[in-house]
């Protein structure tokens, strides 16, 4: 008998082969071919790993509670606040003659929109300082005019820590001061929409 196909002692170890083919792997097996024998013992191996294999997967009802879990979750976040894009950012751009030389303050520059929003802030820091101020404005793209309904921005952690708040004045502006580090978010909330979130990872 020729050696076998690799195809034909897959189905061999899965119990899916032909009885005849069967019985003739198996006399074949027994006059003691060398090549045929690895490749037997190869793919049973490969067989016990795929039938083990389940054995290591969560119970299906587990993995439908986490499914479930997650999606209320999201669905929680996405009815409740919106994650502002980006729409320009200073550093981005050249900077003046003269101020590459100046070190006595940085001032940078982002622009950000969501929910019919947009937040123009500029931070500032002064060199070898870790406190960073915010001087930001809201403005209310529908009525093209600076947000005027009892608008606030709150400072957090990504885990929703609150570190500072300050309200919006008539004129859309507010300020803040924070200590500069990783993973801090910018919510701003307004009557009769969803808070805004925008991140401050390390502010320059």
């Amino acid at each position: 008998m020729q050696h076998s196909a690799d195809q034909a002692w897959v189905d061999f170890v899965r119990g899916v082969s032909r009885p005849e083919t069967s019985k003739n792997l198996k006399t074949h097996l027994a006059e003691g071919c060398a090549k045929c024998k690895t490749a037997n013992y190869t793919w049973s191996r490969v067989q016990k790993f795929t039938n083990e294999e389940s054995a290591y997967a969560p119970p299906e009802n587990l993995v439908r509670l986490v499914k479930l879990g997650f999606g209320r979750e999201t669905e929680r976040h996405s009815q409740t606040w919106t994650l502002a894009g980006l729409v320009f950012d200073s550093f981005t751009q050249p900077l003046q003659a003269g101020v590459r030389s100046s070190g006595a303050l940085n001032v940078w520059q982002v622009i950000y929109e969501a929910e019919g929003l947009t937040v123009d802030l500029r931070f500032g820091r002064r060199a070898q300082s870790k406190e960073v101020h915010v001087v930001g404005q809201v403005f209310d793209k529908r009525e093209v005019r600076a947000l005027q309904n009892h608008a606030c921005v709150e400072l957090s952690t990504e885990q929703e820590q609150l570190i500072a708040t300050a309200d919006v004045s008539a004129l859309g502006e507010f300020h803040i001061e924070f200590e500069a580090k990783d993973d801090l978010w910018l919510s701003v909330k307004a009557e009769d929409r969803k808070a805004v979130r925008i991140p401050l990872t390390n502010p320059r």
